[in-house]
């Protein structure tokens, strides 16, 4: 049998997945409180194929590297997870209640997965062409953070020639709580009196990221024309986010 892993994040929603005969989950974005009421939240998982699947449920700890590459790391201290393995039945739906457990007084934001991943049980499809049994499995991934006590939204901005010439960017976000650097805008002022606005290519993958708690951005690109012979720059940044608790 082959085994195909489809990964569904979050922003993605239910892209015609039903065609596939995928399962479907929600929601995909929550934020909990770290106790009371809102410190538990339930999951809905639907099962609108013709076959039974099973499921397997786990949270990640979310970190983000300087280019904005995301990476896990397991995370079961973090929630209670019940059931954390299932067989839901074909056309059926299952509730899941996942509790955060980790401490209570978090004087900044927590961001995690939570992570429903289909595992193999089901025949799979036959290929009429090879004979090969195919089994596709879905993954979800996703959001989930842990308020903190105070909302303070800060991010910082700072400049400065690396090892190789070029200009290299660093964009912190020193508040408690996460800011998505939707509609960046980053300007940059040399100390030879020129301005230079980037682009959208100098910005790259940075631009519309999501800047953790705690996590640093960068942005490297040669030194342009208009900053010419500086050696120390200025950096300008907005973007279009506020957080909503």
């Amino acid at each position: 049998m082959i085994k195909k892993k489809i990964l569904l994040f979050a922003v993605m929603g239910l892209i015609s997945i039903c065609s596939l005969g995928a399962y479907q989950l929600s929601p995909l974005n929550v934020t909990y409180d770290s106790r009371g009421a809102d410190s538990a939240k339930v999951y809905t998982i639907v099962n609108d194929s013709d076959s039974p699947i099973a499921i397997e449920i786990v949270s990640q700890k979310r970190n983000v590297d300087l280019d904005g590459n995301e990476y896990t790391e397991e995370a079961p201290e973090y929630f209670s997870i019940q059931p954390a393995k299932m067989i839901i039945k074909p056309d059926s739906t299952q509730l899941v209640r996942v509790q955060y457990r980790g401490p209570a007084a978090l004087p900044k934001e927590l961001a995690f997965r939570i992570v429903s991943e289909q595992i193999p049980y089901s025949r799979g499809a036959q290929s009429q062409e090879t004979g090969q049994m195919i089994s596709f499995l879905f993954v979800y991934s996703t959001s989930a953070y842990v308020r903190p006590e105070r909302v303070i939204e800060s991010v910082e901005a700072t400049a400065a020639l690396n090892e190789e010439g070029r200009i290299e960017i660093r964009i912190t976000n020193t508040g408690t709580v996460h800011q998505m650097l939707t509609d960046l805008s980053v300007t940059l002022r040399g100390d030879n009196g020129g301005v230079y606005e980037l682009s959208d290519d100098d910005m790259g993958v940075i631009k519309g990221q999501n800047l953790l708690t705690d996590s640093t951005l960068r942005i490297v690109l040669d030194v342009p024309p208009e900053l010419a012979g500086s050696t120390e720059f200025t950096p300008e940044i907005s973007y279009n986010y506020s957080y909503s608790s």
